[in-house]
């Protein structure tokens, strides 16, 4: 519990209406979409980027912790205030400032959805190309502290890739600009890249510049029908191998095709054990060449048939069930953690077999779905928290998986970040020197340690970890 003098600077700052302190309320700012849980001391919610420096401020002067959020969809725990302190919500700083289709770039504050970025640019033939599974409600600042990908980015690429600039409030309370949002009379080095998937440890982004990418009027989406994942991988190889680059590329497994088929009755083939869907955007005979390729690749990696959708309909029916997948498979548990890991591509297929086995080994329900074309898997593990047993399974299940992921070569997370879920096993990702370089850039921007400490970086590189099954 704060002391009445530091919740009475907060209300001066903020204002009575935009400060939470009362137990109850804060419940529900006490976690995210993770299994992870810690009960902050207070929420405020700025309006203007001089709030949130004065809030720096504050938490300077009464040595307290700061957790930044947006939506509260991050899946490792980055939103959770592990060690109490003060959550500053971006929800209130939500606007779209300026939209310039000429330059092709959007100015919004780091609340503003990612959905509404994408309605904006639509009409004038734009697209924000970052498209994770939650942009419903997703915020820029999210998609930025983690480095959002989702199923466009085999083509085009994560956040990082789409920042011109950033405006960003530094632990310190200073306020400062990066990129494109740097005066010209200005000059730095541009820290826009840097920060983006810093997962909030560094700073906390008030406004971004987006650039936007022109929509393709020439689009062709097919699906094929496999009889194991490991034939779906290798097609993926193949098809990348061909100098194919997709727009989207994505692998759904039979415990997810049937859920959805479920949830959503849209005609999925339920017998297929796995279904790859795939999208090419451009010019007409730039697509059509790529259309020719990856049907030879269906043909020679044992694709039992094929489908292509004749319709916009059709088209947004086979995505929507891509999109169906969590609310589908929430109907077979009533828990659900979702992993992120990222294997080389030529990887995929044994990776894919691996995560089926431990399905086997553990008894246990596994549903994959992967952004195939970049390797980026997404384990969906299915239990009842409420049974201590199948939390301790899940825990083991989860260990197995980050740990195979790095023996193929592979990486800890793709776009859900590194959060309190996976930073035991930082150690075992990064050497020693690599992880105290970590460690003096954290310290260069925040020394005190008090911004969303126990983070993707800490000084313990495995202290703070919380049990993602006991912490349900």
């Amino acid at each position: 519990m704060l002391q009445n003098i530091i919740v009475k600077e907060l209300e001066q700052i903020v204002g009575e209406k935009n400060l939470i302190t009362a137990r109850i309320p804060l419940a529900t700012y006490a976690y995210d979409a993770s299994q992870f849980f810690g009960t902050p001391d207070a929420v405020v919610f700025p309006t203007t980027t001089e709030m949130v420096s004065a809030i720096f401020k504050l938490a300077q002067r009464y040595d307290l912790e700061i957790t930044p959020r947006g939506a509260g969809t991050c899946l490792s725990g980055g939103a959770v205030a592990s060690q109490g302190g003060i959550v500053i919500s971006m929800n209130k700083m939500n606007r779209i400032l300026d939209i310039n289709p000429g330059a092709r770039t959007v100015l919004a504050e780091a609340g503003a959805i990612n959905k509404q970025v994408q309605l904006l640019a639509e009409p004038y033939g734009l697209m924000f190309a970052p498209d994770p599974g939650s942009l419903n409600v997703a915020t820029i600042g999210g998609n930025i502290s983690e480095n959002a990908g989702g199923m466009r980015g085999v083509k085009y690429g994560c956040t990082k890739d789409h920042i011109l600039g950033l405006e960003l409030v530094l632990p310190t309370g200073e306020i400062v600009t990066t990129g494109e949002m740097v005066s010209p009379s200005e000059e730095q080095i541009d820290l826009s890249y840097f920060l983006c998937g810093s997962e909030g440890t560094l700073g906390v982004v008030t406004k971004a510049l987006l650039s936007l990418t022109p929509i393709n009027s020439h689009v062709v989406t097919m699906t094929a029908v496999f009889d194991n994942l490991a034939d779906a991988g290798d097609c993926v190889a193949d098809i990348i191998a061909k100098g194919v680059i997709p727009t989207t590329m994505e692998i759904m497994d039979n415990t997810l095709i049937r859920a959805v088929e479920d949830y959503a009755k849209l005609g999925l083939p339920v017998n297929a054990e796995a279904l790859l869907l795939l999208e090419v955007d451009g010019f007409s005979s730039e697509v059509e060449v790529q259309f020719t390729a990856i049907i030879e690749s269906f043909k020679t990696n044992k694709a039992q048939n094929y489908t292509i959708a004749n319709s916009e309909l059709e088209r947004l029916s086979l995505w929507k069930a891509r999109r169906s997948a969590n609310g589908a498979l929430g109907k077979l548990k009533p828990s659900m953690v979702v992993q992120d890991i990222v294997v080389p591509r030529d990887r995929l297929p044994i990776m894919l077999s691996n995560v089926s086995a431990l399905a086997q080994k553990y008894g246990i329900i596994i549903a994959q779905v992967a952004h195939a074309g970049d390797g980026n898997l997404h384990p969906h593990l299915l239990y009842d928290h409420r049974i201590s047993q199948e939390n301790e399974v899940i825990e083991s299940v989860c260990d197995e998986i980050f740990k195979e992921a790095l023996a193929q070569g592979g990486t800890l997370s793709g776009e859900h970040g590194i959060g309190l879920e996976k930073i035991k096993y930082m150690p075992l990702a990064f050497s020693q020197e690599s992880l105290n370089y970590m460690k003096r850039l954290k310290t260069a921007f925040d020394p005190q340690a008090k911004l969303n400490p126990g983070k993707l970086i800490s000084e313990g590189m495995g202290e703070g970890f919380h049990d993602p099954a006991a912490s349900c």
